[in-house]
């Protein structure tokens, strides 16, 4: 019989190679990019999730509250040891990673003094150590489906609230000191909430118990020297 000796193995030239290389280099500078986008998409879905309970946990402690009042945040310069807003809600959530936003990427989560406490912030107008109300009860509220009271904070902050009374020109209670901490007059925009983290838009929390993603102009209009035309903060 015939005797058939196997072809010589061929390998590939330098050419081919390099053709591979650079389809692989390719796909993955394709690839890369849409990765990236899904896993912000993921991010920002968890965020939305979060704000949703948090805006549950808020109606509940109010519910329970011997006043209905909503829980009061720490004041600057007091007691640090004193519970915060996360404190007092703490029993009404499943576990504390609802209180931080995974597309939160501050730097100062374990600092030894000042450390970030939260990615979310309580309205001032709803807690009962801020003025104009000093407390607000559920009943009170006017249009809860269009009425913050928490919305994301600004990155690396170490303050547990924002107060959206001093938002504007002119601002609902004057303060000129608070006023400048709160608010940025030649933008327009606040200092302490953040409103761009998700695509140049922000979660924010409503009392009716929802949670969506809005750009700030969507919650704020005001023409200067007039009161404003909207306003989402104010629960009256």
């Amino acid at each position: 019989m015939p005797c058939f000796k196997p072809a010589a193995a061929r390998g590939f030239t330098l050419i081919e190679l390099l053709v591979v290389v650079s389809i692989i280099a390719l796909l993955i500078g394709i690839l890369l990019p849409s990765l990236a986008a899904a896993r912000a998409s993921a991010k920002a879905t968890a965020c939305l999730s979060n704000a949703r309970q948090l805006a549950l946990v808020m109606e509940m402690y109010a519910l329970d509250d011997p006043q209905h009042f909503y829980p009061p945040p720490r004041m600057p310069m007091s007691n640090t040891a004193l519970p915060t807003w996360l404190d007092r809600t703490a029993p009404y959530v499943e576990a504390t990673e609802v209180y931080r936003c995974p597309s939160d990427e501050s730097d100062n989560w374990d600092a030894p003094m000042m450390a970030r406490l939260t990615s979310y912030a309580i309205n001032g107008y709803f807690t009962p150590n801020h003025p104009p109300y000093f407390g607000i009860t559920p009943e009170q509220v006017v249009d809860p489906s269009t009425t913050i009271i928490a919305a994301e904070l600004i990155e690396n902050a170490a303050m547990d609230h924002f107060m959206p009374m001093f938002f504007g020109d002119p601002p609902a209670v004057s303060n000129g000191m608070m006023q400048n901490t709160q608010w940025d007059a030649a933008t327009s925009e606040p200092k302490t909430i953040q409103h761009t983290r998700h695509k140049g838009n922000a979660n924010y929390v409503f009392t009716d118990g929802h949670a969506g993603v809005h750009a700030f102009t969507e919650t704020w209009e005001q023409d200067a020297g007039a009161p404003p035309t909207r306003d989402w903060y104010d629960p009256k």
